[in-house]
């Protein structure tokens, strides 16, 4: 399995015969100057499934429906946020509402609980769990509202954890927001969820570009057996 990094929140995870990517915004260049997506991506043979969490511009392109044009084994699975939102259609995706899932025998898909508007998706593949985590987040805001407000934020991303822990014992790979516009507790949201869900691998996203900052969370990270993955650049590939 690769996973690679492109850009803001969007990840394209590579499988045998298929691959998915989550929640476009940008493309960005490969090594030989032709673009990730348009000239790589679908150009594959392969399948892919497009997922996306919700309706936010820096999370949906609608440019992704524009894709169906050039690849007939696509599929896409979204959010029913985006159908609510007026931004797509009836038959554009399978949208789905929390705890609903999508299973066509190779991916097993779960909408689960987000901080934000939309959701979350938690994928089984061959046994794996991978987790895309769209705006799911602790939203506390510490340094900006009262302690009070801070604390509700808190408690109802704690309560979408405990949902995610009933679905998954064990999650292979997370791909989980480290935003440091929440100041100086930016990391806590992060450092919540590794402690209470087990994870073997842990990629960042909606950094805004301090790739420094969010590698900041790898010694957390470790303390709890989770693996951090330092992204460096767009278009940066693991192979796991």
């Amino acid at each position: 399995m690769t996973i690679t990094y492109i850009f803001h929140s969007c990840y394209v995870m590579e499988a045998d015969g298929f691959s998915v990517i989550f929640d476009f915004y940008k493309d960005v260049p490969r090594d030989n100057g032709s673009l990730w997506i348009r000239d790589y991506l679908l150009r594959k043979k392969d399948d892919l499934y497009v997922l996306c969490t919700h309706s936010h511009p820096d999370h949906f392109n609608p440019d992704i429906l524009l894709w169906k044009k050039q690849k007939d084994n696509i599929r896409y699975i979204f959010s029913k946020e985006l159908l609510q939102s007026g931004k797509t259609a009836p038959g554009d995706a399978v949208y789905l509402e929390k705890k609903e899932c999508f299973d066509d025998g190779r991916l097993h898909i779960e909408a689960l609980g987000s901080t934000d508007i939309g959701h979350s998706f938690l994928l089984k593949y061959k046994e794996k769990d991978i987790f895309h985590a769209g705006d799911l987040n602790n939203w506390h805001w510490k340094d900006e509202v009262p302690k009070e407000e801070a604390l509700t934020y808190e408690n109802n991303f704690l309560c979408e954890l405990e949902l995610l822990a009933e679905r998954s014992g064990r999650l292979y790979l997370a791909m989980f927001p480290i935003d440091p516009r929440l100041g100086r507790e930016y990391l806590r949201g992060a450092g919540q969820f590794v402690r209470r869900i087990r994870t073997d691998y842990f990629l960042p996203m909606h950094f805004s570009g301090r790739y420094d900052l969010a590698n900041a969370f790898g010694p957390v990270a470790a303390k709890y057996d989770c693996r951090y993955l330092d992204v460096m650049r767009r278009g940066q590939s693991f192979v796991l």
